[in-house]
């Protein structure tokens, strides 16, 4: 079999296939259609500090020719998914990249530092491109995440 592996930055993958972020829940959600493990890596859904509601229902919509979202950025928070999703994604043979977004540039930057000192989580991905959140995206100021350790930047 080829060798697939790919480096990209400090981070090598086993192969160059990512989960796209926000496509692909937290990675668990996926497990019971394919192995998690024979990626090379799982981009988490993107994660705030605090929990989020997104926007309110309705959020999918069907168009001719596919579907129009405005989720909203909904997501767990860092605290349930250190404590809830993380532990599973850890017991799988594949990279973890977390996909971090904020209001404000302060807040990549104060979820990016919660990330650094944990276990499991090899980069980090800033979600700065949004369309349907009001504040955060471009919107915000120029971001300047604190990396360390294997976090790629």
């Amino acid at each position: 079999m080829a060798d697939l592996a790919v480096d990209v930055g400090p981070i090598q993958l086993k192969n160059p296939i990512l989960t796209a972020s926000g496509t692909f829940g937290y990675g668990e959600e996926h497990s019971p259609f394919i192995d998690l493990s024979r990626l090379g890596g799982i981009v988490t859904k993107t994660l705030f500090v605090r929990p989020r509601r997104g926007n309110p229902p309705p959020r999918i919509v069907e168009v001719t020719g596919g579907m129009l979202n405005a989720i909203g950025l909904a997501n767990v928070g860092f605290d349930e998914f250190v404590a809830k999703y993380l532990p599973r994604l850890r017991a799988r043979s594949t990279v973890l990249i977390v996909s971090v977004g904020g209001e404000q540039a302060e807040e990549f930057g104060d979820i990016a530092a919660k990330f650094a000192g944990v276990d499991g989580v090899d980069g980090i991905e800033a979600n700065v491109s949004c369309p349907n959140v009001k504040k955060g995206g471009w919107t915000s100021a120029p971001i300047r995440m604190p990396c360390s350790g294997s976090f790629a930047t």
